[in-house]
């Protein structure tokens, strides 16, 4: 498969679940202060959230082995505190793995909804270079920082008007931060730019300068 295809289908799956997500799991982290996820996180040396439910997939298979693509680091499912999505409006309650994808390309991915259920919070986690994130969202990307960090804003790409997206850069490749208004916001014409700017904000703190 060429590699402009097989991103097309990554950012597909990321914004509407359309292809499937890997098999398997990997088991709990060893402690709650300070162990890895598993080898998702093997460079992280900070505390992150063990519910076997929320532990990302490994990342050593045939696929990611193939490539010369780095691992994924920054997992979005454990990383972030419940207090900080809370403190962006989301409930730390409906926090759920979302499509993780592991292959040639890997995407670690969490889902998250607001106490009402008008707007959604998706969080994405990849090892595309941001070269090949301006490839493919380039015409569409404003292009921003937060907090310091290079990162673009998409406000209603093709087909999203519904949704809105802060990419962030990262060591090994791109964090996708995207809201998207659910019906009953589109009955109250939530605005999904709204708070989109603050969210990316504590993701970015939650990333780390490391990576």
């Amino acid at each position: 498969m060429k590699p402009g295809t097989i991103i097309g289908c990554i950012l597909v799956a990321l914004a509407a679940s359309a292809c499937s997500s890997t098999s398997g799991t990997a088991g709990p982290e060893s402690s709650a202060s300070g162990g890895s996820a598993g080898s998702t996180a093997t460079q992280s040396a900070r505390p992150t959230l063990t519910d076997p439910k929320l532990q990302p997939p490994s990342q050593e298979n045939k696929n990611t082995q193939s490539t010369a693509r780095p691992k994924v680091v920054f997992d979005p499912c454990t990383w972030i505190s419940d207090a900080d999505i809370e403190s962006v409006g989301f409930r730390p309650g409906s926090r759920k793995r979302g499509s993780d994808l592991v292959a040639e390309y890997t995407f670690l991915t969490c889902d998250f909804r607001n106490p009402d259920h008008t707007v959604s919070l998706g969080l994405d986690s990849g090892n595309i270079t941001w070269d090949e994130n301006l490839q493919k969202n380039g015409p569409w990307l404003e292009a921003t920082t937060v907090n310091g960090r290079q990162a673009g804003l998409v406000r209603g790409d093709p087909g999203g008007e519904n949704a809105c997206k802060v990419h962030l850069r990262t060591n090994v490749g791109v964090v996708f931060v995207r809201t998207l208004v659910l019906s009953l916001g589109r009955e109250q014409n939530l605005d999904p730019c709204a708070n989109i700017m603050e969210i990316a904000s504590v993701v970015e703190k939650s990333i780390g300068k490391e990576n």
